[in-house]
């Protein structure tokens, strides 16, 4: 028989983590719009660690199917130009 683990009931309230607290004034000195320049340069390369990066392989093969797509419907949408354009000239006598 299959066990369910579940969490007991709290009777107290559980804490928040705490969360940092900015203030909104605009006339920061330099050092900290630094400061929070390189906080957002780290967030950004945590979030790019966190990214899962196609492989060499993967790339190539994806970039012969676009090709290949874009290269089909080039030569579909030219076949109906072509076509179009002739039935147009048969209609217009031109």
């Amino acid at each position: 028989m299959a066990q369910v683990f579940r969490r007991p009931p709290s009777t107290q309230t559980e804490e928040r983590p705490k969360q940092r607290v900015t203030t909104g004034s605009g006339n920061n000195p330099p050092a900290g719009r630094m400061a929070r320049l390189r906080t957002s340069i780290d967030d950004i390369l945590a979030e790019l660690r966190k990214v899962t990066w196609p492989s060499r392989e993967e790339t190539r093969n994806l970039t012969i199917v676009v090709i290949g797509i874009s290269v089909t419907l080039g030569l579909f949408l030219g076949g109906i130009d072509l076509l179009l354009s002739s039935i147009y000239r048969a209609i217009s006598g031109t």
